[in-house]
């Protein structure tokens, strides 16, 4: 008995050593774990903390710190799986809930967020943490004063805290109080001066105020304190861009791809430098190898796309591979039913590789769903040339021989054919705009970003068939360079354009004026989030400017009292749509808002549509007064649009051609595009946010 007591003490015993060896192991795994974290190697201290936890589960800090290395990840909801575990063994702990509260912002939970916080600060006024989660929600709801009162906050009660100095640093900077921001980083450089991030954001801070040569001095500095801080490379970058240096920006590029060949965002500055080197071909392959690495990153392809355009030959192989992304994305669009989306995608990968057969079928299908079977004849046209070109086989061309035939006997009948008018030459453009921007911050996610958005979109305004809209992108130094030469190029509108990104949005802001007086029209943000979010705010501005554009046409042939226009079904007229016949060069814009003006001593008539063709359409005349005065030339703008029977059911497919102006006279939208839930969301927050959250 006395000897299985004895026993029984050492297994004890054994036990009890065991479990300590244990705790002293998961304890060890975590100061590694912690040493990690603060150098930001997120994932390496993740690993450390799940390897402490698997020796000890109940270790309630560990799961805390796990969770904030989650957080820093990106992994939303999976912190508040591990907050749930900390909670367990640490209940109304606050930087727990703090922590919760940060999360729900980043689940966009506001509500929530706001919740945890006030119960924070209702317990716990002191707590500096909480007024940083509030100040967050203010930014997120735009008010950056109240962020900024709530940072100042949290400094009274804690006059030395890091991220309160570097955050109201950063906002006064956004706010243009230039001396405050220099204050808060010059304190925060006093307490925290061996630590990179606060080299780094008083680098931020100088771009952000001007001193561009204070803010590659902070870079420099960075990079000396921590050789691994890529944030501090990248910036450098940026300035040394700004600055005319193109060789080092190479040189940093390479050095930067060299450590990490998947630093997509070297890839992109490397080809700007050689763009502005004049090497357009090697920026066409640098752009390329970084598009293989990201392929979602669509400032990047922008960029490519507008390079391709004026430099490749058409016959070059690359262009295939180019146009393949953008029908792979039509087949997503495809399957999710989203025809507009489908159409663009289509039409990108056409402007890219116009011989590409498989995207101009499917654009070709496209416009013959839609009715348009003259247009969807000019597509097999095409095809059948490129096929005898390329000498392929007798029995595809003759099976695409049969179905011309057959589609050319259909349309013997069609108004062009009647009015023996050949569509493709017609010129169909009424507006002229001015698409300005200014030079991109050094700040800004990508540089040139106000330059390729203000080309790309002058890009999307042609589609692939004849267009209303002719746009000129140019760099402006403010408004009054922007209407002086608007006015200078007898621009009907121009707008200035910017873009502000962050790493999962973007916010296209633009304002559009009229380009005879330099009254401002229209003020917007168009805000997306998720895949494909430069090309949702783009085809919305296109969207939004279209539907303030007048439907104008001219006369271009007539019978006796039956008019023929050079507007049809691709312009989504339908029969009974009633213009007003105009002297021709009579027609000006409105001198405030959208719309047209004419004297009415100009009007010679009105036109009703009776036949609607898909380039042309006929129409009788009713004169105005006694006399005919009407000539061809002469224009015509639509004053009413009736709803045909498929819009009164709300079931109307509207013309895959998407670049046509939709207002009438007035400039009040008569065929108003259904938008996605992408495309209507709000703007959100402003980029810089993303910085502060950032601060660890």
């Amino acid at each position: 008995m006395k000897k299985n007591k004895v026993l029984s003490f050492f297994v004890l015993g054994l036990f009890a050593f065991t479990g300590f060896a244990q705790e002293k192991n998961a304890a060890a795994l975590f100061n590694q774990a912690v040493d990690a974290q603060y150098q930001e190697d997120w994932y390496q201290a993740s690993q450390l903390y799940m390897e402490a936890l698997q020796k000890n589960p109940d270790y309630g800090e560990a799961w805390f710190h796990l969770s904030e290395c989650t957080y820093q990840l990106g992994e939303y909801d999976l912190v508040l799986e591990q907050l749930a575990e900390a909670e367990k063994y640490s209940r109304d702990d606050s930087s727990i809930n703090n922590l919760k509260g940060m999360t729900y912002i980043a689940l966009a939970r506001f509500s929530d967020a706001r919740k945890v916080f006030e119960d924070i600060i209702k317990n716990r006024p002191n707590d500096v943490e909480a007024r940083f989660g509030l100040a967050e929600l203010d930014l997120f709801d735009g008010r950056i004063t109240g962020a900024e009162k709530q940072y100042s906050e949290a400094l009274k009660r804690s006059a030395e805290n890091r991220k309160a100095l570097l955050s109201l640093a950063l906002v006064s900077a956004e706010l243009g109080k230039n001396e405050n921001a220099k204050k808060y980083i010059n304190q925060a450089l006093t307490y925290y001066s061996d630590e990179a991030e606060v080299h780094y954001l008083a680098a931020v801070i100088n771009a952000m105020t001007g001193d561009i040569k204070g803010a590659e001095m902070r870079c420099r500095v960075a990079v000396e304190v921590n050789g691994n801080y890529d944030k501090a490379y990248e910036l450098l970058t940026k300035i040394r861009y700004a600055q005319g240096d193109y060789e080092e920006v190479i040189s940093i590029c390479d050095f930067r791809i060299g450590r990490d060949r998947n630093s997509f965002n070297s890839w992109y500055l490397k080809g700007c430098a050689q763009v502005c080197k004049g090497d357009i071909e090697s920026a066409i392959e640098t752009w390329t190898q970084g598009l293989s690495i990201q392929s979602e990153d669509e400032v990047m392809r922008a960029a490519l796309e507008l390079a391709v355009k004026d430099t490749v030959p058409l016959e070059d192989e690359r262009r295939a591979q180019w146009a393949k992304y953008h029908i792979e994305k039509a087949h997503e669009y495809q399957r999710k039913y989203d025809s507009t989306g489908t159409t663009y995608e289509y039409q990108r990968a056409l402007k890219i590789q116009p011989s590409n057969e498989e995207a101009r079928m499917a654009f070709a299908d496209m416009l013959e769903l839609n009715g348009m079977h003259e247009l969807y004849l000019d597509q097999l046209l095409f095809v059948d040339a490129v096929r005898t070109e390329n000498n392929l086989s007798n029995y595809q061309k003759n099976k695409m021989s049969d179905t011309i035939e057959a589609y050319t006997d259909l349309l013997q009948d069609s108004l062009a054919k009647k009015w023996k008018v050949q569509p493709f030459y017609l010129d169909k453009t009424r507006w002229n705009i001015g698409l300005y921007y200014t030079p991109s911050s050094v700040n800004a996610r990508h540089v040139l970003n106000n330059k390729i958005a203000a080309e790309f979109a002058s890009d999307i305004f042609g589609g692939i068939a004849s267009t209303a809209v002719s746009t000129t992108p140019y760099q402006v130094k403010g408004f009054g360079d922007a209407y002086q030469r608007a006015r200078t190029d007898k621009m009907d509108y121009f707008i200035i354009l910017s873009v502000d990104e962050g790493s999962r949005d973007v916010t296209l802001n633009y304002t559009m004026y009229s380009g005879r007086t330099g009254t401002k029209i229209l003020e917007n943000a168009l805000y997306a989030t998720g895949n494909n979010r430069y090309s949702t705010v783009f085809r919305r501005l296109r969207s939004d400017i279209l539907e303030r554009l007048s439907i104008r046409g001219k006369i271009i042939d007539r019978q006796g009292k039956t008019l023929l226009i050079d507007i049809g079904k691709s312009e989504n007229l339908i029969d009974g749509a009633v213009f007003e016949i105009v002297r021709k060069n009579s027609i000006q814009t409105a001198s405030s808002g959208t719309g047209v003006i004419y004297n009415q001593e100009n009007v010679l008539g009105t036109l009703t549509v009776t036949t609607t063709g898909e380039e042309v359409s006929e129409g009788l005349l009713e004169y105005k007064g006694f006399y005919d005065r009407i000539n061809t030339g002469d224009e015509v703008v639509l004053i009413s649009m009736p709803k045909s029977d498929e819009q009164n059911a709300g079931g109307q497919v509207p013309s895959p051609i998407e670049t046509t102006p939709m207002a009438d006279a007035n400039g009040q939208t008569v065929n108003k595009k259904t938008l996605t839930e992408q495309d209507i969301q709000s703007r959100r927050a402003p980029s810089f946010v993303e910085l502060i959250r950032s601060i660890y």
